[in-house]
């Protein structure tokens, strides 16, 4: 019988290549497999030289035994743990498959426009089939959706690797201090600091909208769920529309002006809904998402496509998850639920000022690093 071990590597552990080669030493030879959450160039480079894989099946699987534990409890502190593994194992998934995706618009010069389009369009579509299944059978009907869905996941894991994802690769550190630790580059370039605190701004801004959207709905009386349902699904038809036609447009404007006009229409649009509290201003300005979230994602990819090399494309995009995603919703629950039970109006209000704050801060991205 044949075994496979999968190596745990984290960050640039000094231990990993022993424990590599101590597999290799053994009498009964095995399959072995690397899985990690950080990657960096010290763990491809190991890999590369041992000629061993770089897995997420792993990461999915034990995604797909968290879905399904939980139909095994009721008690809120267990679901709270679930949950929270969970989200690791998403968010370990996730960067890296945004950082492949610009790598394979760097390197196969795929449009990466039309490409996004299948997952605002795989959105749009699970929503809807989600939505229709819930009302028919019931919330129950849920859990088994969750499981479904992962175990799909898991399979396409397993459909065969195109070339670029095997033969990836990482330009080597010249220094030692250049392999003092994970991410410490950022922190020296600056152009990288002013990219992810523009994003994380943006991102911000948006926190009011993509989570109280459906109460802003219901305060200007629009209580049935069907056409809140068309009304907030305009954003995502406005964003597919973008991304099927992005190839012309990011053609003729440079990616840091694509940065700096999608933040001037969130101030336009946040500041619309804060003056006028009226279903017509909200809709049209429903359209203004293909500009404040798809036009601002397209360009910083543009700019990791153009200034960055594959190591740091990966790097970026694990920042661009966990600060400008993750951490900005954590932060603005807590800013915009405060001002919401005060006035629907501040929220707004403040959401056009963080986007006018982002926008000033990326003007001052250089064009080149």
């Amino acid at each position: 019988m044949k075994h496979t071990f999968v190596i745990c590597a984290y960050k640039e552990s000094p231990y990993l290549e022993s424990c590599i080669k101590s597999l290799k030493a053994q009498i009964v030879k095995s399959d072995i497999k690397i899985a990690t959450s950080t990657p960096n160039d010290y763990i491809y480079n190991i890999a590369k030289k041992y000629n061993i894989d770089i897995t997420l099946k792993l990461s999915v699987g034990i995604g797909l035994i968290l879905a399904v534990s939980y139909g095994f409890t009721n008690e809120k502190i267990v679901l709270g743990l679930i949950t929270f593994l969970f989200g690791m194992i998403y968010f370990m998934v996730s960067p890296l498959v945004e950082g492949l995706a610009s790598l394979f618009l760097r390197e196969e010069n795929i449009d990466y426009g039309k490409a996004r389009t299948y997952g605002s369009l795989g959105f749009t579509v699970i929503g809807i089939l989600i939505g229709g299944i819930l009302g028919y059978v019931g919330n129950e009907a849920l859990y088994y959706i969750l499981i479904f869905l992962v175990a799909l996941y898991l399979v396409f894991m397993f459909l065969p690797q195109p070339k670029l994802v095997k033969n990836l690769s990482f330009e080597e550190s010249n220094t030692k201090k250049e392999k003092e630790s994970l991410y410490s580059w950022v922190l020296k370039d600056r152009n990288a600091i002013l990219l992810i605190i523009t994003v994380f701004l943006y991102q911000l801004s948006h926190t009011a909208y993509n989570n109280y959207n459906a109460l802003y709905l219901e305060s200007m009386n629009i209580s049935a769920k069907w056409l809140s349902g068309v009304i907030l699904n305009v954003s995502v038809i406005a964003e597919i529309i973008f991304f099927i036609f992005s190839k012309r447009l990011v053609k003729r404007i440079k990616p840091k002006n694509l940065m700096i006009f999608a933040g001037v229409c969130a101030i336009i649009r946040w500041g619309a809904l804060a003056i006028f509290h009226n279903i017509y201003v909200f809709t049209i300005m429903q359209t203004f998402h293909a500009i404040t979230f798809a036009v601002a994602h397209i360009a910083f990819i543009l700019i990791l496509n153009k200034d960055y090399n594959n190591k740091e494309i990966i790097d970026m995009q694990n920042l661009y998850t966990a600060i400008c995603f993750q951490l900005s919703m954590a932060v603005g629950l807590y800013i915009m639920g405060a001002l919401w039970d005060i006035s629907t109006s501040y929220v707004f209000y403040a959401s056009a000022i963080i986007a006018a704050i982002g926008t000033v801060v990326a003007t001052r991205i250089k064009t080149t690093r």
